[in-house]
Parts: C-alpha cells; structure tokens; sequence
C-alpha cells in the first residue's frame, strides 16, 4: 500500500485491523488520533503462515528469546572455577565506545567505564544513567537496566594505587590518570549462542577466526526493529556488538512485538518522567544470571515417592548458579541530555530518535511484520506516556503524540524523495 493512502483508511474498512492494546481503550488520543499513528494490518497479514525453522535457527530462536533460561555450558562453569583461584586483579577490555573504554576483571560482576579524554562525558553518563535506572525501576518496566555503582574522578591518587594493574591494562587506550564509572557488568550471551551465531552468520572462510577470537567472548546482541537490512555471510564479523535486524528476528521467530514493547514503554519512560531525550542509547540482547533454586515438594507428591528418595536439583547443586536468562536491556547513556516539556523538548526527542542507530520501528513500511511493530510500539509508548503525564496540562499530555507525527511525517518526506530520485534515474 502506498504511503499516501494510508490516511484516508478509516475503522470500518474491511482490511483495517490494527491492533489496540485494551489499556489503551480510553487513551486521550485513542480512536480518531490514535487510529492516525498506526499502520493499517489487513486481515492477509494476519493470516500468514509460520515457516518451520531449521536445526540452527531454532536453537537460535530458543538462545535469543527475551526471558529464555538457557543452561551454561559445563566449560564455561570450569573456566569461572578457575579463574575464582587465579589472580582476580587482572583486567580486559570488554567493550568500548566513543566516550569510553570498558574493563573488567575475570570473573567478577563489576564493569569500569573509563573516560578515553579529558573533556569526556562520564560524568553525565553517571547522571543519566543513575536517573533512568531509578525511573525505570519505579514503573516497574520489563527492560533490563544494569546498576550504576560510583565515580571515580581522575584526581583521587588512592584509587588508582590500588589498582594498578586496571592502569596496566588500559594504558594503551585512555591516558592516565582518568574519571571512572563503575557499573554492573552484564553477562554476554552463552557459548552455545555465539557459537550458533557465528555458524549462521559468517562467512565461511573465517568461522574458525572467529570462534577463537577472545573479543567474541563479550557477545552482545543489538536490536535493530528498524531495519531490514539484515545479511549472513558476513566478512566482518564481531559479537561484541553484533547487529541483529529485524528480517533476521522475524526469521527467526523471535518476539519483536514484543522487544517493540519494551522499547516503547522504556523510551516513554525516558522522555516523559526522566524527561530526556534518550539521544544515543542502546537496545541489546544479553544475559541475566538466574538462580534455579529446589523444587519444592508438597506432602501429597512425597506420599507417592518411595521413603529417602532424592527431590533435589538434577545438578546435585544445592542452588544452581549455572544458568543465564536472556533479556533485552537498556544501554549507554553518555549522550543523554535533558528536555523541556514543549516544542523545543519535542525538538529534540524526535532528532535524537531520528539520528541513532535503527533501534527503533519505522512507521510506513511495505514489510507486514514492520507494521505491526510499530503499532506495537505506538501503543506501549502512548500508554507509558500517558500514565507518567496524567496530571500535566493538556498541552503537555498531546506531547508524546506529537512525537510521533514527526516521525511519521519525516519518513513521509525521506520516502518522498527516494521517490524522487528513482524517478529521475
């Protein structure tokens, strides 16, 4: 359908089945206005038959589902043993960015952001993060946000004499002495799981490279709901931050509505009661640990069991540690910046959603599955914002919405001109 019919669809047409969260029922702007912000879902789409998928993309499929338990390898739980007896004091670079590098040590849960030069914005990147931890935990969204633990500005001597060997290790990238964020560090995704990535999306003639590179140990997933650009076969290829689009996740049959979701309602989150501008954050697959305690049995299933019989864990463990969860968690925020709440704070919400990577749903998509993201994302973000403004002025309540006119108005005018220059050719 082209993008210029879409307005003059209404309710009652036969093909127009959007669908509306129940929460969303009495939204202020719900019916006319918010019928206006989703994409039409003909009955067609909805009809679409599932493909079965193959050995490897179902082992995907189960490793990169949000909330999936997947067991950690018996490999990776002798390396941890190992590396708690070994010299806890020596580092590695797990990641790095623009305004920083990170280091951790083997085998603690600590991650050290370090500023890479002087005019760095860690500082505000404390600020920010602390801010949206603390909104998100009070509204209890689904997203992960790890814990942001202190600073460490590069004037405190006593520090750094204490860990000389994090200085050691990262005196190639940043200039000593430098400020530190200490955060939590977030487990990488499984063994298993970048094992089964690199098999599905690399080229073949540097699988085996790519299998033993450390850096690939430090597996996170990042989520791009708007994009189709996805490819296998890929001759750069890195699991630090492996880019998965979203014709690779409708692929695999992962739940993008529902990553679309969380995305909307963290994002509502971040611009309507931490009131910023969300510029530059990151959407991404990565572990959680998850603790499988005793199964619990009640009196009428020991009455059925022969006496002394075993009803521990299977592992013999009395607490299992050895698993990972799965989940979509909210990263970097560095670039944060505050808002107002009026045109200017619309400003600059919709140029920062407009200039990061393709995290977000697109609005006005050929692709079925694009469409029903977006809706999925207007919905969750419209009941966040809504909930988080109730007690704001009128004015201020039509803000969210607004937001997301603009963007759908920008993507009227960039496929405009693609129209154009296809024309032309």
């Amino acid at each position: 359908m082209a993008s210029g019919d879409r307005r003059h669809l209404t309710a009652s047409d036969e093909s127009y089945n959007p669908s509306i969260a129940p929460t969303l029922a009495d939204h202020p702007v719900a019916n006319p206005r918010l019928l206006s912000l989703l994409e039409p879902i003909t009955t067609e789409d909805s009809r679409a038959s599932t493909p079965q998928l193959g050995d490897l993309e179902q082992e995907l499929h189960r490793m990169l589902s949000i909330h999936s338990l997947v067991p950690t390898s018996p490999s990776f739980v002798k390396r941890q043993a190992a590396t708690q007896a070994e010299n806890k004091q020596s580092y590695r670079k797990i990641g790095a960015g623009a305004c920083g590098a990170v280091f951790a040590q083997k085998g603690e849960s600590l991650a050290m952001k370090l500023a890479k030069c002087i005019d760095s914005d860690l500082w505000n990147d404390y600020l920010m993060h602390t801010l949206i931890f603390e909104k998100a935990k009070l509204h209890e969204i689904e997203i992960k946000v790890p814990e942001c633990y202190f600073f460490v500005p590069k004037e405190d001597p006593v520090y750094f004499q204490k860990h000389q060997t994090l200085s050691e290790a990262a005196q190639a990238v940043c200039h000593f002495p430098t400020d530190i964020l200490v955060t939590e560090r977030i487990i990488p995704l499984s063994e298993v799981a970048r094992t089964v990535l690199i098999e599905k999306y690399c080229a073949g003639p540097i699988k085996e490279k790519a299998l033993t590179d450390p850096a690939n140990e430090d597996c996170l997933v990042r989520v791009y709901l708007g994009s189709l650009q996805g490819k296998s076969g890929l001759k750069f290829f890195s699991l630090r931050n492996f880019k998965l689009h979203l014709n690779q996740m409708v692929e695999l049959q992962l739940d993008v509505e529902e990553m679309a979701s969380q995305m909307g309602k963290s994002m509502a989150v971040m611009h309507w009661d931490a009131r910023t501008d969300a510029r530059d954050v990151e959407f991404a697959l990565r572990s959680s640990t998850k603790k499988i305690p005793v199964s619990i049995k009640d009196y009428s299933e020991l009455l059925r069991m022969k006496p002394r019989t075993y009803t521990g864990p299977e592992s013999r463990r009395n607490e299992d540690h050895f698993h990972r969860k799965t989940e979509l968690w909210l990263l970097d925020f560095n670039q944060v910046r505050t808002i107002t709440l009026d045109e200017a704070g619309v400003a600059q919400v919709v140029e920062a959603m407009t200039i990061n990577d393709p995290y977000f749903p697109k609005p006005l998509q050929d692709n079925p599955v694009a469409r029903r993201v977006w809706n999925r994302f207007v919905e969750s973000y419209l009941e966040v914002a809504d909930a988080v403004l109730k007690e704001q002025d009128p004015t201020v309540r039509e803000l969210p919405g607004i937001v997301l006119q603009r963007l759908i108005e920008l993507q009227q005018k960039k496929q405009g001109k693609l129209s154009e220059i296809e024309a032309s050719g």
